[in-house]
């Protein structure tokens, strides 16, 4: 918070944000003075109102217009927000029924419910390969020509491909070599050692085979890297237009966009956020972007990132991110 401000002008300054964040509307220095508790005249409210303007925290869209929060102020108020907040409060009822066993399956309703409850696109980074480890890999017999692999890990998910006998030893001859090989190392662990063999040089087909085997498994793990859900509550709350809408549904279909947005703030548990101009992309000037991380124990694992309305109850938005997130931490230590 700028050294130069007062109590007072800080309290004129938040409710004028609260107050566009609520009727998304400028706001005067009357209204201001009706809606606050402050025991001043209009004049000191407008006089404050001028310094708050010459500090760049809030503008004026035209001479007669009351005045409108700007990115300045709004990082001001989220930081706020932040430092003022305690886990042990309870600011909102959070539906209680959070209580599942397929992590794919967790996955996809943790983001479809933060999605929901925050009016916001969800983007869920899928957990870090250097902390997926094999636990055990299984093959059956599918057909005469066919075996069904499937490899399980320490976080739940698992991946099953099937894949023709032909170049294989028996089911559980296959199934005992690639646990002895696999079980204990990390996907990431996995990707480099396949990766730093010749394996076109290699003259044992089996072993070609089973490299090859190997890495086809790997490699699913990295097919998709995230899960998406809300865009369509982004698109019909009207706050966007045509252009933003059509980028939007970029970052939702291209994993390079959501890459380049995920790293403009480092991997941790800390929740941070981008204010519309700070993303540099004029395509987000009305968007915030608030994320954070989920964990098993103390290793983050994804990120989790909201992207809405830049003028949004912040309060209501933080509680929820930082409730849920820290629940599906707590499910993923506990129980994977």
């Amino acid at each position: 918070m700028p050294k130069e401000l007062s109590n007072r002008q800080k309290k004129v300054l938040f409710s004028i944000i609260e107050n566009f964040i609520k009727e998304k509307k400028p706001i005067s220095s009357s209204e201001i003075l009706k809606k606050s508790n402050l025991s001043v005249s209009s004049a000191t409210i407008r006089n404050d109102m001028q310094k708050l303007q010459h500090l760049d925290l809030i503008f004026q869209p035209h001479s007669s217009a009351g005045r409108i929060p700007t990115d300045k102020a709004l990082r001001l108020y989220f930081e706020a927000i932040k430092e003022s907040f305690s886990v042990k409060s309870k600011n909102i009822e959070l539906p209680q029924d959070y209580k599942f066993y397929d992590i794919n399956i967790m996955f996809d309703k943790f983001s479809k419910m933060l999605s929901e409850l925050t009016n916001s696109l969800v983007i869920l980074e899928l957990p870090d390969s250097r902390y997926i480890y094999i636990t055990r890999a299984v093959v059956s017999d599918l057909t005469n020509d066919f075996y069904q692999i499937t490899l399980m890990t320490n976080l739940g998910l698992s991946i099953t491909r099937t894949v023709e006998k032909f170049g294989f030893p028996s089911p559980k001859e296959l199934e005992k070599i690639l646990n002895n090989g696999l079980i204990g190392k990390s996907m990431h662990e996995i990707i480099n050692i396949i990766k730093s063999k010749s394996i076109e040089k290699e003259q044992d087909i089996r072993l070609m085979n089973l490299y090859n085997l190997v890495f086809l498994l790997a490699e699913e793990f990295f097919r998709n890297k995230f899960i998406v859900n809300g865009l369509a509550k982004v698109i019909s709350s009207g706050y966007f237009n045509t252009k933003e809408i059509v980028f939007l549904s970029k970052v939702v279909e291209e994993d390079k966009m959501k890459v380049q947005l995920l790293s403009l703030k480092p991997f941790d548990i800390e929740i941070k956020t981008t204010i519309g101009n700070e993303f540099g992309i004029n395509e987000l000037r009305n968007f915030i972007m608030i994320e954070t991380s989920y964990c098993h124990n103390a290793n983050p694992l994804g990120k989790v990132a909201l992207l809405t309305f830049k003028y949004s109850n912040y309060k209501r938005i933080y509680t929820i991110l930082n409730e849920y997130t820290s629940r599906l931490s707590k499910i993923i230590s506990k129980n994977l």
